[in-house]
């Protein structure tokens, strides 16, 4: 096991303060904020450290929750890999499909490709456009083969479609003909489908993995422990709709954890920093249930009710249903 550990030191090798800053950043004074002065030259904002103060005393006793919490399990987006916790601590990945990882350069291809086609017709700053373009070429040339040799083989020729067209596109910038607003768009409509037969394939590895990775997480735990573990998706800060990993893990726990016990974790790029948002998670519960009588009325924004009151309803999906 600590070999396997070992192969994944990239994911749990993160700075601890990437980590540390989820839930804890101090609030920022007035004299800190845009247009107040020089914020070295101001005055400490008395209450602002006091704040820090109390940020600090609810940090430790989240720390405290987290070591006591005998389970719970995250899981970065996009890889299948499951991550087992016991007293907030990383003990095990349950390992995914391989090839789903090497998917995600195909995707980030296109994305760098299309990036770079906004920037050559928006013309802001041409020069750097074209420096880019280079790059741009150069990355594309090199990913070309090395994506297509890792997918599986019937995957194979729609990557190569896809990274061919993209390539086609990067080399007659690089060649000096003018960017158009359709270049991109028209290039990747020819190549749709491939785009889209490995994307699918993708997807359905990473439900697969997650699907396994859940089940042997929970026939190896103690059935009450696993029954109120708290499972986290750790993700970007624009929250896609309709995660493939909350999916899967509905299939596992049942849907009506969405929210409660199966939590999508915002600007969380790492295994610590989704550790973090467990433990923020159970300290939350714990203050909502204290305070308000509602364990999860933490989960909401604290003005929540006059919000609501204003919107006529809520109109964001509820968690803590």
């Amino acid at each position: 096991m600590a070999d396997h550990l070992d192969r994944r030191t990239f994911v749990l090798g993160a700075s601890a303060l990437a980590a540390a800053i989820v839930g804890d950043a101090p609030e920022a004074s007035a004299e800190q904020t845009p247009g107040a002065g020089n914020p070295a030259e101001a005055a400490p904002d008395p209450i602002a450290l006091l704040n820090t103060r109390f940020r600090e005393l609810y940090a430790a006793n989240r720390e405290e929750l987290l070591a006591a919490a005998p389970l719970a399990a995250v899981m970065l987006i996009g890889t299948g890999e499951v991550w087992r916790l016991e007293h907030g601590r990383p003990v095990r990945s349950y390992a995914p499909i391989p090839w789903i990882v090497k998917a995600k350069g195909l995707m980030h291809a296109v994305i760098a490709t299309q990036a770079t086609a906004a920037r050559l017709v928006r013309a802001q700053d041409v020069a750097a456009a074209r420096a880019d373009t280079t790059r741009l070429t150069e990355a594309l040339a090199t990913a070309q083969e090395l994506i297509a040799a890792a997918l599986l083989a019937d995957l194979a020729p729609s990557a190569r479609a896809v990274m061919a067209a993209l390539r086609q596109l990067a080399d007659g910038w690089g060649a000096g003909r003018p960017a158009t607003a359709n270049d991109f768009s028209d290039a990747l409509q020819k190549v749709q489908p491939d785009l889209k037969r490995v994307l699918t394939a993708a997807g359905e590895a990473v439900y697969e993995s997650v699907v396994a990775g859940l089940r042997k997480f929970a026939s190896e735990s103690d059935p009450q422990e696993w029954q109120s573990c708290l499972v986290g998706v750790c993700g970007v800060g624009f929250a896609r709709r309709d995660n493939i990993e909350i999916a899967a893990a509905m299939s596992v726990m049942g849907r009506d954890v969405v929210g409660t016990r199966l939590l999508y974790f915002e600007n969380a790029f790492t295994i610590p920093a989704g550790v973090v948002q467990i433990g923020a998670s159970l300290a939350d519960l714990a203050l909502g249930r204290d305070v308000f009588g509602d364990p999860y009325r933490m989960w909401r924004d604290l003005f929540s009710d006059v919000a609501v009151a204003h919107a006529g309803g809520g109109f964001f999906p509820e968690t803590g249903r």
